[in-house]
């Protein structure tokens, strides 16, 4: 057990603390996180998800329950920030959106990809792809349209603006890739050994350089706890994995897929949420400390659940 925690744990730490203290010497401007971003969302993380749901055998992606628990796993959390945090903390719609997206955005890929291959092994890689597709085409969207809407540029009705973000969701290779290595699969398509070598030679490094990006973009975010922080920090990483893990139990989900679900639920917030708070320039500052908070936590939230989750039969 000792093993598996320190082969899931210390690689995140050791590479996003790389990045933090390349970004402390200047090794690394902060400003060149956005290009490194971009290396692993349009190429890096599409490939390692299109090169691993090749890998996995029909019976696995055609799991119906596990789609439904991770879909209602990421959603409900979201909605239950988003409730509190217009009704209870009176936030503005837009500020609740990026709320309910802070509590309920696993890092998947930065932190869950290593975390579940560790763990699990290729066949983690299933659980992100499932867990990516549910952010891209409800989460992302329908706080984008709330975003428009909250700042005075929406065209259209709420419907309309989340159709147009599905469809540009749709179009980034990280949704489209791996949902075309999916339907390979489900068609019994092998693709030659030399393909995939090809592919693993850059779908390997999403990992790595997704970690350290974090680091960089986590130096020079300032620790601090308010009501707000508190409750994003909780939500994802104690709330969702007990959400999860009510849903693994009605569902009857059992085993390998059971790992898989509690521990993307176990994952700290992504920064998409902070990265759509720059670019509205709301809730900004919240999200980053909700970010690091979830973090640095997730050390201790994430050893007890890959603990929890070698009981899992």
């Amino acid at each position: 057990m000792t093993e598996i925690i320190l082969a899931a744990l210390l690689p995140v730490v050791f590479a996003v603390s790389l990045g933090f203290l390349a970004a402390h010497l200047r090794i690394v401007e902060k400003a060149a996180a956005s290009d490194f971003v971009e290396f692993i969302v349009r190429f890096a993380l599409p490939i390692a998800l299109f090169a691993g749901v090749l890998k996995i055998s029909p019976a696995q992606i055609e799991n119906g329950p596990f789609i439904g628990a991770m879909a209602i796993g990421l959603m409900v959390p979201y909605a239950a920030a988003f409730a509190i945090g217009r009704f209870v903390f009176r936030h503005s719609a837009s500020e609740s959106a990026l709320q309910g997206m802070t509590s309920a955005f696993p890092s998947m890929a930065y932190s869950g990809l290593p975390v579940l291959l560790a763990v699990v092994g290729s066949d983690g890689v299933l659980a992100i792809v499932i867990g990516n597709l549910v952010t891209s085409v409800i989460m992302i969207p329908l706080t984008l349209a709330i975003l428009q809407i909250g700042s005075g540029k929406a065209d259209g009705s709420i419907a309309s603006l989340v159709g147009r973000s599905l469809v540009d969701s749709v179009k980034q290779p990280v949704v489209w890739l791996p949902l075309l290595g999916a339907a390979l699969a489900l068609g019994g398509i092998h693709v030659p050994a030399v393909l995939q070598q090809s592919f693993d030679l850059i779908g390997k490094s999403a990992a790595g350089v997704s970690l350290f990006t974090l680091g960089i973009m986590l130096y020079g975010q300032h620790l601090r706890i308010d009501r707000d922080i508190a409750l994003n920090s909780l939500l994802k990483n104690l709330g969702q994995p007990a959400i999860m893990f009510v849903l693994i139990l009605l569902l009857g989900i059992h085993g390998v897929s059971a790992k898989e679900l509690f521990l993307t639920a176990a994952i700290p917030s992504a920064t998409a949420a902070s990265m759509l708070s720059l670019r509205y320039r709301t809730y900004a500052d919240e999200a980053a400390a909700s970010t690091l908070i979830s973090t640095v936590g997730a050390v201790v939230t994430v050893t007890v659940a890959i603990i929890l989750a070698e009981h899992f039969t």
